[in-house]
């Protein structure tokens, strides 16, 4: 008996140490396409595993944590959270977009589809309804929009290989229109990559976030960074939002056939005063049990229509290489 058990742990500790090399060449693999896709431009990217917080191929990595930007709309989840978890607004509650945000203007006009019945904070979220945003932003005070930003992790530390990492910045707007454009992402708030893809985290899994880590740093047990409570009907507003967005919203480039991707878009005003835009993309998949969480920074672009594609050439070679390695049978 004793020569079958030997003979079992040996072919037990074979099993695991292929495994840890299929894994390894997956990754590598994965990092070897991202920065190919990337070739040419300027910007970063993350990807990570959202259950540990491992990098499984990034882009720039050093800027990825280190260099912040007006996240723009992908900081939509944070008012979106703030006006459901204060009783601001329900899940139910509709306005009816006029297009140009007040006290914004036109350089803030929707492009979206019309919506005749209204916008519900989830289909808000999906089509980036900048007057919806707007208005909502006119029900919340400056400290409480600082403290969800906070809650949310901008302007606070990301952790890294163990060590924290840039704070970003978030400051306390001074009138109506500042909260408007703090609430979009536009003023008062930078973030970097790093900082956004956590705050996603947050919702991908229901209130836990990981610090981040590379393969030079083995962690005996996996411990969360950062830790939120909101209520089950603010992440399934958000998630549905965000799930719409590839569905049927700007986020539809980052789709994968047979998976159900969530993810938000952002187009944000560079800072260099030049009236260029910055592009974001930042979601997850499978949306209901991730297996990968990612984010796309790219300089002078959009969200819809730059970020968005690369992030969906990534998802769509990451799910087939699952596949085709016999390690993801998920469709949702």
């Amino acid at each position: 008996m004793r020569g079958r058990g030997q003979v079992f742990i040996i072919v037990a500790c074979l099993s695991a140490s292929l495994g840890w090399v299929r894994n390894l060449r997956a990754q590598q693999d994965l990092h070897s396409y991202l920065n190919s896709l990337a070739a040419g431009r300027h910007g970063s990217a993350l990807v990570i595993n959202p259950s540990t917080g491992e990098i499984l191929a990034a882009w720039n990595l050093r800027e990825a944590i280190s260099d912040a930007y007006p996240p723009g709309s992908t900081a939509k989840i944070v008012e979106a959270a703030a006006a459901l978890e204060d009783g601001l607004i329900t899940a139910r509650d509709r306005i009816i977009c006029r297009r140009i945000p007040p006290m914004l203007g036109s350089a803030y006009r929707c492009t979206h589809p019309p919506a005749p019945q209204g916008y519900t904070v989830t289909s808000a979220l999906a089509n980036s309804c900048n007057y919806f945003f707007t208005l909502v932003s006119l029900r919340l005070n400056e400290e409480s929009l600082l403290h969800w930003y906070s809650v949310f992790g901008f302007g606070t530390p990301v952790e890294f290989d163990g060590g924290a990492v840039s704070l970003g910045d978030v400051r306390l707007a001074r009138g109506a229109r500042q909260k408007a454009l703090e609430a979009i992402g536009e003023r008062n708030v930078v973030a970097t990559p790093a900082q956004v893809l956590e705050a996603y985290e947050l919702i991908a899994n229901h209130g836990t976030a990981w610090g981040l880590y590379t393969g030079r740093v083995r962690r005996r047990r996996a411990v969360p960074f950062r830790r939120i409570t909101l209520e089950p009907s603010t992440y399934s507003s958000i998630m549905r939002g965000l799930v719409e967005c590839v569905q049927t919203g700007t986020c539809h480039a980052a789709a994968v056939p047979d998976v159900e991707v969530a993810g938000k878009t952002g187009t944000a005003s560079a800072l260099d005063g030049s009236g260029a835009t910055h592009a974001w993309f930042v979601g997850f998949a499978p949306a209901k049990k991730p297996r990968i969480a990612l984010v796309v920074f790219l300089e002078r672009g959009t969200g819809e229509h730059t970020a968005a594609p690369l992030a969906g050439q990534l998802l769509r070679y990451y799910f087939a290489t699952m596949r085709k390695e016999g390690t993801t049978s998920e469709r949702h």
